[in-house]
């Protein structure tokens, strides 16, 4: 019986993908699912693909080119684990997902959350990437109040039911960035018993050359849609919204500092999708 599988896309990283490949235990009762995003032949050789013949490990090597959001949704139609656990390949477990893997196996929670740390690479120096993601985790064990860290977007350092996302429909938007954020959304209006660990099972890399890093317009204006479908998914499960709120009219600013012109024109989806939440940003950013 397979009880946790491991979802990992790729692009252009063979050597970070064989470092988070070794992190992962190779147990009987492991599958690690391994989705290439039409990875270039002059950086990776698909002949000595990490996982190719490996024990536990299935390696897709799709061609469309289509983003993370894509390959995960290639990696959740093969997934067969009770549990699904999702791994970027720049990133890797630390030992104590064992004790996290055998502890929760039998828990009937939809969702466990799980703390992390964060390193910069190639330098190994500490990151704060993911500490946000850490005090809403220690928030969560404190008062039982999921909300905060169910927002944020990331779908790494947790263990999700399959058969809770199968039930729910629940997929990947495939876009180029922010693809994480409509899944999560989903997780955090559908999920009804959610638990958290302490336990750092997961090191988050820190590099200039992930896709976070991008601030192209294009990229701007993809991550405020996004998280306008968040806030239309939320707004009616949810009474205060505030923090949500917050953060799309953070997204829609960040394209008016570029584009004042692109981003007025983007104003009636964000009130479609906020309504009042989003006009009351917009009069507190205006005088405050």
């Amino acid at each position: 019986m397979i009880n946790y599988s491991f979802i990992i896309p790729h692009k252009n990283t063979p050597d970070l993908l064989r470092k988070c490949i070794d992190s992962i235990p190779h147990r009987d009762d492991v599958q690690i699912i391994i989705v290439d995003d039409n990875s270039d032949s002059d950086k990776v050789d698909f002949k000595n693909f990490p996982g190719l013949n490996e024990k536990c490990a299935e390696v897709y090597l799709t061609k469309e080119g289509k983003g993370a959001g894509y390959a995960r949704n290639v990696g959740l139609k093969h997934a067969i684990g009770k549990w699904i656990v999702f791994a970027d390949a720049d990133d890797f477990f630390n030992p104590c997902i064992v004790d996290a893997m055998n502890y929760y196996i039998d828990s009937d929670s939809d969702v466990v959350f799980f703390m992390g740390d964060a390193i910069k690479i190639p330098s190994g120096d500490k990151s704060c990437r993911g500490d946000a993601y850490n005090e809403a985790i220690q928030d969560a064990l404190k008062t039982g109040n999921f909300s905060k860290v169910l927002t944020m977007s990331t779908p790494c350092r947790k263990f999700l039911k399959r058969n809770f996302l199968q039930d729910h429909e629940i997929r990947f938007n495939e876009v180029k960035w922010s693809n994480d954020v409509v899944f999560m959304a989903n997780v955090h209006f559908y999920a009804s018993k959610c638990v958290a660990s302490s336990l750092k099972i997961y090191c988050v890399t820190e590099s200039n050359h992930t896709l976070t890093k991008s601030n192209t317009l294009e990229c701007r204006i993809v991550r405020m849609q996004e998280q306008c479908k968040e806030v239309a998914i939320l707004k009616s499960k949810y009474d205060d919204m505030e923090y949500l709120y917050k953060c799309q009219f953070d997204t829609w600013m960040n394209v008016y500092k570029l584009n004042k012109f692109t981003a007025i024109k983007q104003i009636p989806y964000c009130v479609s999708a906020g309504g009042w939440g989003f006009i009351k940003q917009m009069f507190r950013a205006k005088f405050s």
